[in-house]
């Protein structure tokens, strides 16, 4: 069955509409298209095509009345512009990906409509990514890439190139960045054999030979190869270590874009930083607290998942039927436990940012959404917000850490949440904190509202409590990195307004050995 005819129509109106500059019309159609998501008439092919069609022309009006550029001061902000293009843009990924999911829909779907879907899938991926980029989120951005890389998308592999060499430049460690730079030469090389507008290949050709000048032609020639290292004495663990792997879960940045075992350790922490003599160490010892609660939590939720047996601790605990298909035992209350962990991590990082900009914010009102309001700073301390985004004091992944707390924080556009997920995600929080949280067997059919129905709980099943806490692992992933590539430019930001004849003395730390991490 052919596409929807007035996708076609509405699609050639917005390419003549930027032909003209005509930003009205452009956010017209973004507009028409986001109110026929909605409509039973179309297709869930067709609304993903409709909402992708919709950011296009509302990313192209940004481009005119903006020049593409976001804006975060308070006499000039545009950045629910930049959140209606994000929010269109997942709103048309989840209806690819629903299409795809309706096993009856793709077996009777024609050529034509699969090949449809191919091709919009690989545009919007790409578009977002960049889109993402642009916001900060860099690690969620080479994420989104990825697809395209796989499907060997031209720009997709060239923007994966570009977002590896920004990756190199924000991390403090150099090994990283040199296997960044050799990696995303190989991509470059990639793209270039494909078929690209002349913009493109002209601003990917300028990559490749920025790198050659950075590097020698012998170290980029050929991919980097990776030491091979042992994932663990015993079976068990060599299991956790690739599952951590594969799930690009370890605290380090090369496991962003790679999956060899020379990467699988969490090897990530704070650069260097210079600070008052009777500072000590302390922004280290909330970094390892930090790391430590992540990697127990991500340890609860991989043994919760897949030690699905019964646990001695749970014999002789009497509980009713409730005829339900409730999931009970040590292994769920572990990954509830882990959840709840993750999500203090998010106000643990804003302690860390508010006392590292001096922010000024009391302890008892500090949390991951009042670093960015101005309003909860005392008098003369550091508007967070306004310094990441001045010239002088551009802070990318800073900027990033701020787009994350819009999706954590439940961010609204257009009555919607801005990550759609998120509703899920933080409904199980709260029954985990507030309510009570049932989890159920997929036997279980869920009516809430019939005579099986808990109205005191959350009920989920245990797939989708399993994506939600995969999700959220990610997140507290991503938020840790951004962190730590913060402060990294922070540093560098401080070191260039420092006084040149400053002393600066030096102390170093060691390591603190596995040995140790124990109960004496």
């Amino acid at each position: 069955m052919p596409v929807n005819e007035n996708i076609n129509i509405i699609a050639q109106y917005a390419d003549q509409a930027f032909d003209n500059r005509d930003y009205l019309t452009l956010n017209k159609i973004a507009e028409d298209c986001y109110r026929m998501l909605d409509s039973s008439e179309y297709t869930d092919l067709e609304k993903a095509i409709l909402a992708y069609h919709g950011e296009t022309s509302f990313g192209n009006y940004i481009s005119i009345v903006h020049n593409g550029a976001m804006k975060y001061s308070e006499e000039i902000n545009n950045e629910s512009d930049f959140e209606f293009c994000i929010y269109l843009f997942r709103r048309s990924i989840d209806f690819f990906i629903k299409f795809r999911n309706n096993e009856s829909a793709w077996n009777d779907a024609s050529n034509e409509e699969k090949q449809h879907y191919l091709n919009y899938l690989l545009m919007a991926y790409t578009n977002y990514a960049n889109d993402l980029y642009q916001c900060g989120r860099l690690l969620k951005s080479i994420s989104e890439l990825k697809f395209g890389v796989l499907n060997y998308f031209p720009m997709a592999v060239g923007n994966m190139a570009c977002k590896l060499i920004t990756y190199a430049e924000y991390d403090y460690d150099k090994g990283h960045s040199d296997i960044f730079c050799n990696e995303a030469y190989q991509l470059l090389l990639e793209a270039l054999e494909g078929n690209l507008d002349d913009g493109a290949r002209d601003y990917f050709n300028k990559q490749k030979e920025r790198l050659e000048k950075c590097f020698p032609i012998e170290f980029l020639s050929e991919p980097y190869k990776f030491e091979k290292f042992p994932l663990g004495k015993s079976k068990v663990e060599r299991n956790y270590r690739k599952w951590c792997l594969d799930n690009n879960l370890y605290i380090n940045t090369l496991n962003d874009a790679f999956y060899h075992s020379f990467v699988a350790h969490d090897c990530i922490h704070l650069p260097d930083i210079v600070t008052g003599i009777d500072v000590g160490v302390k922004f280290h010892g909330l970094f390892n607290q930090l790391k430590q609660e992540y990697v127990s939590a991500r340890y609860m939720i991989y043994d919760g998942i897949n030690n699905k047996g019964k646990h001695y601790s749970d014999n002789d605990v009497y509980l009713y039927n409730t005829l339900d298909y409730p999931v009970y035992g040590l292994g769920i209350e572990k990954i509830k436990c882990a959840y709840r962990s993750l999500y203090s991590l998010f106000d643990r990082i804003a302690f860390f940012i508010n006392d590292y900009f001096e922010l000024g914010i009391d302890e008892r009102d500090v949390s991951f959404k009042s670093i960015w309001e101005r309003k909860k700073s005392a008098n003369g301390a550091i508007d967070l917000k306004r310094n990441m985004t001045e010239v002088e004091t551009y802070n990318h992944p800073l900027i990033g850490l701020y787009w994350l707390f819009k999706d954590i924080g439940k961010k609204k556009v257009k009555h919607d949440y801005l990550e759609p997920s998120i509703k899920q995600i933080a409904d199980i929080r709260n029954a985990i904190e507030h309510r009570y949280l049932k989890v159920h067997d997929t036997m279980f059919l869920l009516h809430e509202d019939s005579v099986f129905g808990d109205s005191l709980a959350k009920s989920v099943y245990f797939s989708d409590f399993k994506d939600a806490t995969m999700t959220l692992l990610q997140y507290a992933r991503e938020a840790i990195i951004l962190l730590v590539l913060a402060v990294h430019r922070e540093e560098q930001i401080r070191g260039k307004n420092r006084s040149s004849d400053m002393r600066i003395g030096h102390m170093a730390l060691d390591k603190y050995e596995d040995e140790w991490k124990r109960i004496f």
